[in-house]
């Protein structure tokens, strides 16, 4: 019986094809699946998905519907719905002219007969519609595989989808076309308008009040909460050395009714609320205007607005119309400008 010789090619490529389907089988026992739709729905909270999220990019060579190559900013929007126990979810990808070549609707719901998550989802590429369902191919710690399917101008794709969760607000997407080596990778970020405009009051920072009496006052002033909450902690240091800390004073982003409020707390067991008014600026000087009011002195109702004049250098705070119980006012404290300067290294 003669002997053959073995192409050395065909045993690489053996070899090769043994590789990755050792590869994929090995990814598809780490993904695990959902046992009910409340798994999965906690899944998503516990990570933050639900919110709107923002990237920046450029169009790649992907969906059949957009083209290569445009500048665009994407904005997606996840919301929860306990009512009908479903995950519902838009996307909109605007030009950087204003012009929208995306936009789109779907859900995530509960599948009785595949005892699974299902996904669908439609819209308009370019003004020509598109649809498409997804099925969940598992999860692995903080990423999600999906497998989607879409029918947009007459062809239809399957793309791998791969969103992976990469901190408290930021996450990726990958996406791959079938038959395709080169994937599509986004990174995301959670919308933060209030962080933003919170940045823009120059107030985070170290600051320091002399009192009449001797006494220094210290503000320090920081983001917390990844960047969605300035926080305001004062501390009073005596002539003697010693120190107290007196309040606390936050700003946060109110969705419900879409401002900046605040809360104010301190030693004395104050609790007042209130809301940010304006916020301006004018060369290297930012104003600051907010309305208060709240519980105080036992039970007395205060109410006032207050104005904060920052500059590189100095933090001006005054008061108007300081009231207790509707009736005007004038607090030690409130009648004339507080002066601190702030403390650089």
């Amino acid at each position: 019986m003669p002997k053959h010789k073995q192409n050395p090619f065909s045993l690489c490529s053996l070899a090769l094809l043994l590789m990755v389907a050792v590869s994929h089988s090995a990814a598809a026992q780490t993904l695990a699946m959902p046992q009910s739709m409340n798994e999965f729905v906690n899944w998503h909270l516990d990570r933050g998905a639900t919110g709107t999220w923002v990237d920046n990019g450029v169009t790649k060579e992907m969906w059949v519907g957009i083209p290569a190559g445009i500048r665009y900013t994407s904005t997606n929007t996840l919301i929860y719905s306990p009512e009908d126990q479903t995950l519902y979810h838009s996307q909109r990808m605007v030009t950087e002219n204003g012009r929208v070549i995306s936009t789109g609707t779907g859900l995530m719901s509960w599948s009785e007969e595949n005892n699974a998550p299902m996904a669908c989802s439609s819209g308009f590429d370019m003004g020509k519609p598109y649809t498409g369902t997804s099925t969940l191919k598992g999860i692995d710690g903080d990423s999600i595989h999906w497998e989607y399917t879409e029918l947009s101008q007459g062809k239809s794709t399957t793309y791998s989808n791969i969103v992976k969760y990469t901190g408290l607000n930021t996450r990726t997407q990958t996406v791959m076309a079938e038959n395709t080596r080169e994937p599509w990778v986004t990174q995301s970020a959670r919308a933060n308008p209030g962080g933003d405009l919170m940045k823009t009051t120059n107030l985070a920072g170290t600051w320091k009040r002399e009192l009449p009496d001797g006494s220094t006052l210290h503000r320090e002033i920081s983001f917390i909460a990844d960047g969605h909450v300035l926080k305001q902690a004062r501390t009073l240091t005596q002539k003697d050395g010693t120190t107290i800390e007196t309040d606390l004073y936050l700003m946060y982003w109110d969705p419900v009714n879409d401002h900046i409020a605040t809360m104010y707390l301190d030693e004395h067991g104050t609790v007042i609320h209130g809301k940010i008014d304006s916020i301006t600026t004018e060369g290297d000087t930012v104003t600051v205007i907010s309305s208060h009011e709240g519980s105080r002195f036992g039970g007395l109702t205060m109410s006032t607005q207050m104005t904060q004049v920052v500059t590189p250098k100095t933090l001006t705070t005054t008061f108007q119309n300081m009231s207790l119980n509707g009736i005007r006012h004038g607090l030690s404290w409130s009648e004339s400008a507080g002066l601190s300067t702030r403390v650089t290294e």
